[in-house]
């Protein structure tokens, strides 16, 4: 027996509770739309210089508290890969601001988490 993918109303059910509820409902399924395509290629802001264009990819997920495997490209480095794991609905919820805000640049929380956090956790990339 193969289940079905859930439907569009039964994912926004399960990860609104851990993303904002139904205040952030539109926000909530437009990046609910994206998850399945499994990429985000955006660019983040410099001053003064051309900004990063970027491809983060992360692997399938149906539920909000699934391990989401990430990893995160440059460009002009794309050499430089930074793989990581996180919680479905934390992926979702920094798509999310992207999609509320309407660009293409991931928030600083990410920017914050990946670089600083993170880095301690793992004692450096």
């Amino acid at each position: 027996m193969t289940l079905s993918s859930p439907s569009g109303e039964a994912l926004l059910a399960l990860f609104a509770p851990y993303c904002g509820g139904r205040r952030q409902e539109q926000a909530l399924r437009s990046a609910l739309d994206r998850l399945p395509l499994g990429q985000f290629d955006g660019e983040r802001a410099r001053r003064d210089a051309s900004p990063h264009r970027f491809l983060l990819t992360w692997s399938p997920v149906s539920a909000p508290l699934q391990t989401c495997r990430c990893e995160l490209s440059f460009q002009d480095r794309p050499q430089q890969l930074y793989a990581f794991e996180c919680p479905a609905h934390q992926l979702l919820d920094w798509l999310m601001h992207c999609v509320d805000a309407g660009h293409r640049d991931l928030p600083d929380t990410f920017w914050q988490w990946l670089f600083l956090e993170r880095v301690e956790e793992d004692g450096g990339l």
